[in-house]
């Protein structure tokens, strides 16, 4: 679906989490970690122009009519078994990964 996702779970099994975000986002994916994974990939200056306009795609195609984006699951954890989500992240991140990847990304993005 052109997104990125985890699973808070892996955090307390201490292993990899194959589903990613399957019950807690959409399709396993998530605007959180989606964003988090734009933001770190337009960083490194990214070659793969395809996966940055599918991941920017996800996030504009997942923005609720009222601006903000759809509150998901668990964003993280502490001491192994704490969850925690802060909702601004769902708002913060997508705009500034959006932002990112145009200033980075600037003749790609527009194509979305």
């Amino acid at each position: 679906n052109g997104g990125w996702g985890e699973d808070f779970t892996s955090c307390y099994d201490k292993t990899y989490a194959p589903n990613g975000m399957q019950a807690y986002g959409d399709g396993g994916s998530g605007v959180v970690n989606t964003s988090w994974a734009l933001l770190a990939l337009s960083m490194g200056k990214c070659s793969d122009r395809a996966a940055i306009q599918k991941g920017v795609r996800y996030l504009m195609e997942r923005q609720l009519s009222s601006g903000d984006w759809p509150q998901e699951g668990i964003s993280g954890v502490f001491n192994r078994s704490v969850g925690i989500t802060y909702t601004s992240y769902r708002n913060v991140f997508p705009i500034w990964a959006i932002g990112r990847c145009i200033a980075v990304y600037e003749e790609d993005i527009g194509k979305v």
